[in-house]
C-alpha cells in the first residue's frame, strides 16, 4: 500500500471484560481506513485502563490484561499494551495517545527497511513502520480531546 499514511489504530478503556465487539472494533475501522484510499493500518493497540480509574466492579488490571492477551492471541495485528495499567492514577485518554505516538515515531524514525508491524515488537518495543511517512504528530486541537 504504497503511499498510503501508516496508521495505528489505539483503543483505550476498561476493557472489564474484553468482547467480541471490542475486537470487532478494530477490523472495522481498519477495513474503513483502508477504504478512504488514504491510510495503511499497519497495528492495533489495545491500552486497558488502571486499577485506581474508578469504575464499580472493575477487575484487577492483571486480569483484565490477561483476558484481553488470550481474546487476541490468535491476532497478527493488534497487540495488548500494558503501559496505561500500570499508572498509579487514572490518565486522560491523550497522555495515552501521546506515549503511544512517541514511541511509534520514535522506532519509525530509527528504521529504514522495516516495511510493517510486528506485534511482538508493538508489545516490547515501539512499533515499526519503516519505509513510509511517519504520521503526524497531534495538533493542539487534538491534545485538547478527553
Amino acid at each position: 500500500m504504497a503511499g498510503r499514511i501508516p496508521l495505528v489504530l489505539l483503543a483505550c478503556g476498561s476493557f472489564n471484560p474484553i468482547t467480541h465487539q471490542h475486537m470487532r472494533l478494530f477490523e472495522l475501522a481498519r477495513d474503513h481506513m483502508h477504504q478512504t484510499g488514504l491510510y495503511h493500518v499497519v497495528g492495533g493497540i489495545v491500552s486497558p485502563v488502571g486499577d485506581d480509574y474508578g469504575k464499580r466492579g472493575l477487575v484487577a488490571s492483571k486480569h483484565r490484561l490477561a483476558m484481553a492477551r488470550l481474546a487476541l492471541q490468535s491476532s497478527d495485528w493488534v497487540s495488548v499494551d500494558d503501559w496505561e495499567s500500570k499508572l498509579e492514577d487514572w490518565t486522560e485518554t491523550v497522555v495515552t495517545m501521546r506515549y503511544h505516538y512517541d514511541r511509534i515515531a520514535a522506532q519509525y524514525h530509527s528504521s529504514k527497511d522495516l516495511p510493517t508491524v510486528s506485534v511482538d515488537s508493538m508489545k516490547a518495543e515501539p512499533c515499526k513502520m519503516g519505509g513510509e511517512p511517519a504520521p503526524a504528530p497531534l495538533t493542539d486541537e487534538e491534545e485538547m480531546v478527553k
